[in-house]
C-alpha cells in the first residue's frame, strides 16, 4: 500500500514538472542594433594613428591625438544637436629639475670654484578645439565631416652656474620657445556596436602644422662680469660653414601639409 502511495506522488510531481516545462517561454535573445547619441550626450575619444602619431621635424615629435599613450592628448566631445558636436583636446606638461651644490674649502681645497646651480624645465600646453557635422541618421552607420584647430607653446630652459672662490659667478643660460598652430579637416564614419553606449570608426582627411621659433637663445655671463648672447638651432643645416659661437640673429619654422596625414581608428565611448 505504501508503494501504492508513493508511486502516485511521484507521478503526480512528474505531471506538475511536465505542465511547467511546456508552458514556459524562452527568454528573448534578440539584440536591438544602435546606441547613436543625441543633443546633450558626451563622448570619451580614443583613437589609433595608422600612418603618422605624431607632429614634428627631426628634432621634435608632438603628439596630436590620443592613443592612451604618455604626452597624448586627452580628447572629448559633447553634442550640442542631435548632428552636430564639439570637440576637444589638451595637453598639459611641465619636466622641472633644480640642483644647487657647495664645496667645502678643506675637503675641497684644489678646486677653483665653491658653489655650483643647475636648472631645467620644459613645459608644453596644446589645445585642439573641433567641430563635427553628422549626416546620416542611421542607428548603425553614422558619417560625418570635422574640423580642428591646433594652438600649442612651449619653452626649453637650462641654467648653469658655478662661482669661485673669489666670489666671481660664470652662467649659461640656453631658452628655447616654440609655438604650433595646425589646421585638420577631416571625413569620418562610425558603426554602433549592438545597443551599447560604443561606436568604431575611421578618420581621415587633410592636416597642415607650422611650428614656430624652436633656435635657442644663449645667453653667457664670465667670470670677469662681461656678458654676450647668441643663437644656435638644432642640426644645423650650414654644414659648410658653422657659426664657432653661434649666430647674431636666427629664425627657424617648420612647416608639413599632407592629405591621409592622419588616418585614425577611433573608438567613442559615449555617456550623459
Amino acid at each position: 500500500m505504501k508503494k501504492t502511495i508513493l508511486f502516485v506522488a511521484l507521478l503526480g510531481i512528474a505531471s506538475a514538472a511536465s505542465a511547467q516545462l511546456s508552458t514556459r517561454e524562452n527568454q528573448d535573445t534578440r539584440y536591438k542594433f544602435g546606441g547613436r547619441p543625441v543633443a546633450g550626450d558626451m563622448a570619451l575619444t580614443f583613437g589609433l594613428t595608422i600612418n603618422n602619431a605624431s607632429f614634428g621635424d627631426s628634432t621634435r615629435s608632438i603628439s596630436v591625438w590620443n592613443r592612451l599613450g604618455r604626452g597624448n592628448l586627452i580628447t572629448a566631445k559633447k553634442f550640442i544637436q542631435d548632428d552636430v558636436a564639439v570637440r576637444a583636446g589638451i595637453r598639459l606638461y611641465r619636466d622641472s629639475r633644480s640642483v644647487k651644490v657647495e664645496l667645502d674649502s678643506t675637503a675641497q681645497l684644489g678646486n677653483t670654484w665653491s658653489e655650483g646651480e643647475y636648472k631645467m624645465s620644459s613645459r608644453e600646453y596644446m589645445l585642439v578645439p573641433g567641430i563635427e557635422k553628422h549626416f546620416s541618421n542611421s542607428n548603425i552607420f553614422d558619417v560625418y565631416v570635422a574640423g580642428d584647430l591646433y594652438l600649442g607653446f612651449g619653452r626649453d630652459k637650462s641654467i648653469n652656474s658655478y662661482t669661485n672662490r673669489v666670489s666671481q659667478t660664470a652662467s649659461s643660460t640656453m631658452t628655447t620657445p616654440y609655438t604650433i598652430v595646425g589646421l585638420g579637416g577631416v571625413i569620418g564614419f562610425n558603426v554602433f556596436v549592438l545597443d551599447l553606449p560604443v561606436s568604431l570608426g575611421v578618420e581621415y582627411g587633410l592636416s597642415a602644422f607650422w611650428q614656430l621659433g624652436n633656435r635657442t637663445k644663449v645667453e653667457v655671463e664670465e667670470l670677469d662680469g662681461d656678458t654676450y648672447e647668441y643663437y644656435t638651432v638644432a642640426n644645423d643645416p650650414f654644414t659648410f660653414a658653422p657659426a664657432s659661437n653661434g649666430y647674431s640673429s636666427a629664425k627657424q619654422k617648420y612647416m608639413t601639409m599632407n592629405t591621409n596625414d592622419q588616418v585614425r581608428i577611433v573608438a567613442n565611448i559615449y555617456f550623459n
